[in-house]
């Protein structure tokens, strides 16, 4: 059995890491015989096992502190992104209302959501307002389909009936 030479903890013999303080293993830790293992409470020492007489104390060997692997396979982040590039609530709610406009809402969504590299919360935010809206308008189509199929009009029809539906609630409205 192996030894974990920073937290001391046993380890099977193939083991590459330490399951205590997960740190890895040197290629040449320490192995522990059974008469060097520590004696734990789940494997009490028996009764009837001869005791020997101590003999004198060997001078305790200095722990082996194993040089640290490099760390030439870990990331390292050098550049931190700046609070710049999140948005704020007010940046998103004047985004929300500048997507709102018929025509100049859409063409701004297309080129924030198409590529704004140097801001990729103004992208995705972007993006994902397109989204909403087509998907929004692909509801809006299928239950106009639904709605004429199923009372058998024609889109004229339905369009002749709308119009002084909606003429009437201006008056209402104004009158």
């Amino acid at each position: 059995m192996k030894q974990c030479p920073y937290c001391g903890s046993e380890l099977a013999d193939d083991a590459k890491f330490c399951g205590e303080c997960g740190k890895v293993l040197p290629e040449d830790a320490p192995v522990v015989t059974p008469a060097e293992a520590p004696v734990t409470a789940e494997a009490p020492i028996a009764a009837e096992a001869p005791v020997e007489p101590a003999a004198a104390p060997a001078p305790a060997a200095e722990p082996v502190q194993p040089e640290a692997p490099a760390a030439t396979d870990m990331p390292v982040v050098t550049q931190v992104p700046s609070k710049k590039q999140m948005l704020s609530t007010f940046q998103y709610l004047a985004l929300g209302l500048l997507y709102s406009l018929p025509v100049i809402g859409l063409i701004f969504l297309f080129i924030f959501g198409a590529g704004h590299p140097k801001n990729g919360s103004l992208k995705r935010f972007s993006a994902a307002m397109l989204i909403l809206r087509l998907l929004f308008w692909i509801v809006v189509l299928a239950l106009a389909i639904v709605a004429m199929v199923r009372n058998g009009r024609l889109l004229s029809d339905a369009l002749g009936q709308f119009i002084p539906a909606v003429e009437r609630l201006i008056e209402a409205l104004f009158a």
